[in-house]
């Protein structure tokens, strides 16, 4: 009854919109944004002007509301109005193919054989260490969730539906495609169809999308809201959405907040990373193939910061089926759940406060990338192809680099020795960082280097990564940080097998 309830919506919406009523009034469906958080005055303000408000934001200082086309320049012209932005559709990004139907293996692995995304990344190993999600909250911004399915139900803790409004997020999409995602995340290991990439993490839905993968901008940020106003850790977003200051700074505030948003990249087939995926406070992630190629659908962009399975990936459908699918969308959720596995296992705890923050997660998914195509960051894979197994495995060394009054106070030394490691830096206020580098008490001139950082965008971390070759040898790593009292970078040092 609910499916049919929502499609008889949906064809309801589609009417009206092809077949206008007569006299239909001219009025728009916009955001708001103001200079300060919106009271009671801002709103009459657009009461004012003939407007009704749909919703108001906290997370942001902005309302939404319908308001005829005469008055938006009215309101532009509002000393207290910083912008007027249309509330404009977005689309889920859709699978590349899909395949209805297959023939599982039958074996004693039989889950881990059909998921051949989840081997790759190294979840078995972590599951195996007892590392599987639980604890840890995650939720999918997509078209709902099947949460009757046999992989899906005991992962399920509910959400909301920004869609019809209601407490019922359920999938009735044509392609199942908030429970594919929701698959791949969190399949549990029950023995049947696939299992996830954190088979135990808690799972919310959270239905911005319509049954044929259409929402708006109002519902993709009521979503990122509901996420933070609900301590969620890790939200997944896959939308082909557009450049929007709006969204842009829903996706800042929420990571200020502490929330970490892994978004597709897109299928653009080589082009520009689609938004939100293409913001700096979002991971966006490319897709691969088993050789560990780039799929064809992914972007080539700077913005791609890692890249995870996204060709052929087999998991959950609607009413207790699978279904294969491909996309940039299938890479993102690999992403999503290894940062559950992260956050769950504790390895990314710097500072050893108990803690594990988004940023942490961030930097740690990124240090432990393994490294493909072009050596360092590029454009194809980012920082590598996400290595849960090095990720969510706490045997890393992790040091707060700060700026002292006393520079001899400052300095920071660690001996590497017969190993190759990797050192990532991300900085959060630092202006620079030396690195000297000492081999039987000798300087290495070769390896000094000098990092320099310009002033953090947004305040958003800066990352830096290089490699150390110690191998039948030791090396003493003396680093020096730049920058005013209490300036501070986190770096971490990892053995590289």
């Amino acid at each position: 009854m609910r499916y049919i309830r929502k499609q008889l919506c949906l064809l309801v919406v589609i009417t009206g919109l092809v077949f206008p009523a007569k006299g239909f009034a001219q009025a728009s469906s916009v955001i708001v944004g103001f200079h300060h958080p919106p009271g009671e005055a801002e709103q009459e303000r657009i009461q004012r002007a003939g407007g009704t408000i749909k919703r108001v934001y906290h997370l942001i200082p902005a309302v939404v509301a319908v308001v005829p086309h005469q008055a938006i320049a009215g309101l532009l012209d509002d000393p207290a109005v910083a912008y007027v932005e249309e509330d404009k559709a977005v689309i889920s990004i859709e699978p590349e193919y899909t395949h209805l139907a297959r023939d599982f293996f039958a074996a004693d692995d039989a889950e881990y054989g059909n998921a051949w995304g989840v081997l790759r990344i190294g979840s078995r190993e972590v599951h195996e260490r007892g590392v599987t999600g639980r604890g840890v909250k995650l939720a999918i911004v997509d078209t709902g969730i099947d949460y009757y399915h046999e992989d899906l139900d005991g992962n399920y803790r509910g959400g909301y539906d920004f869609v019809y409004d209601d407490n019922d997020p359920f999938d009735d999409s044509w392609n199942s495609h908030g429970t594919h995602i929701a698959g791949i995340i969190a399949a549990e290991a029950n023995g049947a169809g696939v299992v996830g990439v954190a088979p135990e993490v808690s799972l919310y839905a959270l239905k911005a999308l319509d049954g044929s993968g259409f929402g708006s901008l109002d519902s993709i940020i009521a979503s990122i809201q509901w996420a933070v106003d609900n301590d969620m850790d890790v939200l997944n977003i896959s939308i082909a959405g557009i450049e929007s200051q709006v969204l842009e700074a829903a996706c800042n505030a929420a990571y200020e907040a502490g929330l970490l948003i892994v978004a597709a990249a897109g299928n653009t087939f080589g082009g520009e990373a689609a938004f939100p995926g293409a913001y700096a406070s979002v991971v966006a992630v490319a897709g691969t193939d088993e050789a560990d190629q780039i799929g064809v659908f992914s972007p080539l962009a700077p913005q791609v910061e890692l890249a995870a399975p996204g060709l052929g990936i087999w998991s959950s459908a609607q009413q207790g089926g699978y279904i294969e699918a491909s996309g940039t969308s299938q890479s993102a959720a690999h992403v999503s759940a290894a940062a559950a596995l992260v956050i769950s296992s504790g390895a990314a705890d710097f500072d050893n406060d108990g803690i594990t923050s988004n940023q942490e997660v961030r930097q740690r998914l990124q240090a432990t990338a393994e490294d493909l195509g072009d050596a360092g960051k590029d454009e194809q894979y980012g920082y590598g192809l996400v290595d849960v197994a090095a990720a969510a495995v706490p045997n890393d060394t992790y040091i707060r680099l700060e700026s002292k009054p006393r520079w001899r106070d400052s300095l920071q030394r660690i001996t590497l020795e017969n190993a190759h490691y990797r050192i990532s830096i991300e900085n959060d206020s630092l202006n620079a960082v030396i690195i000297l580098v000492r081999e039987n008490q000798r300087m290495r001139k070769d390896l000094v280097e000098t990092v320099l950082f310009v002033s953090p965008w947004e305040d958003l971390p800066q990352q830096i990564r290089m490699e150390m070759d110690a191998t039948a040898t030791a090396l003493e790593i003396i680093m020096l940080p730049l920058g005013r009292a209490g300036a501070f970078a986190d770096v971490v040092v990892s053995v590289q097998e």
